[in-house]
């Protein structure tokens, strides 16, 4: 069974208040002055893939684990989820998702607890070494954020992190990966990481001649994209690499641009996403308006085509016109939210795509 999500409605999470999105289409674009909450509520809609999985939840967090020698601990990460300005720590929303609803809350206390100095360096991920027998170990008072989920009044998980904080042991008894759905988010600076889902690419024909088609745009002679795992110059795992008659032999991916990268990162996520949601933040970036169209329309296309519900972000005017007018096929299935502060409050426009692109082009209405 497909994932389909046809409404939102987020009472709190991080600066968003009351924002309510009804009608969800297959193809979503969000929009909005920055700091109107477009990421925030992809990371929400990333969480429905296990809503009552800390785990999941912990890859919200921004860092997502990638920073933490840098100051940046759990504890700061999942603090952060939550409205800094209220000192009821509390995230709600409820999804409707293939027709069911479910109310999701998490609710966080700040504690402080003893501990014993070993223990506080373990979390900090440090060896604590005793150099006497008779050595007494000093007891610290650390602060404990200790937190609880919900679905639908019912409690379904609870965990803990400790200040200082960067080892995340889950409770695997809370853990129910047979629940997880078919999401995707993909970061504005993914394609960076060099992260792929190439093999869906390679394993589907037809879809892979299309993407090496779309590809010319950015190299004209491109040939091929094959997954090489010999243990080249040491290395232990594989890389894709990128045959085109512009060099004398296959490159590896990481070598090209970011347009490239982008490009492959974007078009093999939307296979992988196969009846499931694709969340794309930023979905422009590093993306060059020359090769706008065409990639937007084979994303939009195929995504119709795999039943890949789409939520992608932007605060480019002319990415936002190029993705409304890159497909009449797919122009029935568009909404656009704009995103704005009201009062104490998040407020949403919605408009459906013909309706968009009227206003944008005969009315002169600004859509971001």
């Amino acid at each position: 069974m497909g994932v389909y999500i046809s409404e939102l409605d987020i009472e709190t999470y991080r600066g968003i208040k009351k924002l309510k999105m009804e009608n969800l289409a297959p193809i979503n674009i969000i929009t909005g002055d920055n700091n109107s909450g477009k990421t925030s509520v992809l990371e929400l809609l990333q969480s429905v893939k296990n809503p009552t999985s800390f785990r999941v939840w912990r890859n919200l967090i921004r860092n997502n684990g990638m920073n933490l020698s840098r100051g940046l601990t759990y504890y700061d990460g999942f603090y952060d989820l939550f409205d800094v300005n209220e000192d009821t720590k509390k995230i709600e929303y409820a999804v409707s998702l293939n027709g069911e609803k479910h109310v999701i809350e998490m609710q966080a206390t700040v504690l402080h607890e003893e501990i014993l100095e070993s223990q506080f360096n373990k979390l900090q991920g440090l060896s604590y070494v005793r150099y006497e027998d008779d050595y007494a170990e000093n007891i610290m008072n650390v602060s404990k954020l200790q937190m609880q989920i919900k679905d639908n009044g019912q409690i379904a998980s609870n965990s803990a992190v400790y200040e200082g904080q960067i080892r995340y042991v889950r409770n695997k008894s809370n853990e129910d990966s047979s629940r997880e759905k078919n999401i995707i988010y993909i970061s504005p600076t993914r394609h960076a990481e060099g992260t792929l889902y190439l093999n869906a690419v390679l394993e589907t024909p037809d879809l892979y001649e299309q993407m090496l088609a779309i590809l010319k745009d950015y190299d004209e002679d491109i040939m091929s994209i094959n997954y090489d795992n010999s243990e080249e110059n040491g290395r232990r795992r594989g890389v894709y690499k990128i045959l085109s008659k512009s060099h004398k032999k296959a490159l590896p991916l990481n070598v090209y641009g970011d347009g490239m990268k982008k490009a492959v990162l974007l078009m093999s996520a939307v296979i992988a996403a196969e009846d499931g949601v694709l969340l794309i933040d930023e979905f422009e970036t590093a993306i060059h308006t020359s090769a706008m169209e065409n990639t937007f329309r084979w994303i939009l296309e195929t995504c119709r085509k795999l039943n890949v519900q789409v939520f992608v972000t932007s605060h480019s005017k002319e990415a936002i016109d190029k993705l409304l007018k890159c497909s009449e096929k797919c122009l029935d299935d568009m909404a656009l939210y704009t995103l704005y502060k009201k009062e104490n409050m998040t407020a949403v426009r919605r408009m459906n795509g013909r309706k968009a692109i009227e206003a944008q082009d005969n009315m002169g209405l600004e859509l971001r």
